[in-house]
């Protein structure tokens, strides 16, 4: 099941460029771990990007992160980065960022992308409260103060913040300069803009995006409007 569950995220096992099974970890006592991670996820370089520890379907896997914290450690000592790693019963899997952010339960197995586009923000991220907002997109003092509390908010490892702003005080402006923080930031290198009609999705392409942030950040960003019911995705960026 953990291979199927790999090959969905196109890591095929049978490409050993691309992952391998029971690798050895140097430098490792081999009790009570026997000295191996399960799994090993490799970049086209051949440096380790991730590692799965699998267990049996009747062990919460979650009792597997001391055993991945140090098998990413040991790892770190001969390649450029830490990896990251996943932990998996073959029914539940958890993806863990080690001095990063909490491991959290994820519905798959991330690609090489996803996984690459994590590291990039790792390696290249600064602190949201060091990025200037752009007094061109928002000049008022409650939009600047909404702002910084998202940043504070994310700089605490939250993962989600609401912003309740009445009609005519700017919500578009104020999420575009948002968006743009994010971005120069290095936060992020995707957004999400979800709307529920689809004239608000034109609102948000015409009087946001296109105004306020028509160029790429970050070495090509996408942003992806989505609206529904009809669920139509809609590319704003270049990709």
């Amino acid at each position: 099941m953990f291979d199927l569950a790999l090959e969905k995220a196109r890591w095929y096992l049978r490409d050993h460029t691309q992952a391998w099974i029971e690798i050895p970890v140097d430098v490792y006592d081999a009790k009570p771990w026997n000295g191996v991670t399960d799994y090993c996820l490799f970049r086209p370089n051949g440096e380790v990007i991730a590692a799965v520890e699998a267990k049996k379907t009747t062990i919460d896997p979650r009792q597997a992160q001391a055993q991945a914290e140090y098998h990413v450690t040991e790892i770190e000592r001969h390649q450029s980065f830490r990896p990251f790693a996943f932990l998996t019963n073959g029914i539940d899997i958890y993806f863990l960022d080690m001095g990063v952010s909490p491991k959290h339960l994820v519905a798959g197995f991330f690609s090489l992308e996803d996984l690459e586009n994590l590291l990039f923000i790792r390696q290249q991220g600064q602190p949201l409260a060091t990025i200037p907002i752009n007094t061109r997109i928002v000049d008022r003092a409650y939009q600047h103060e909404a702002i910084r509390r998202v940043s504070e908010a994310f700089a605490q490892g939250k993962c989600m913040a609401l912003i309740v702003m009445a009609t005519g005080t700017g919500k578009t402006r104020t999420t575009m300069a948002l968006i743009d923080v994010f971005m120069r930031a290095n936060q992020a290198r995707r957004m999400l803009f979800v709307a529920d009609r689809d004239a608000l999705v034109e609102q948000a392409k015409s009087d946001g995006f296109e105004t306020f942030l028509p160029d790429d950040h970050a070495g090509g960003c996408s942003v992806i409007i989505w609206t529904k019911p009809n669920a139509c995705m809609r590319s704003l960026c270049r990709p």
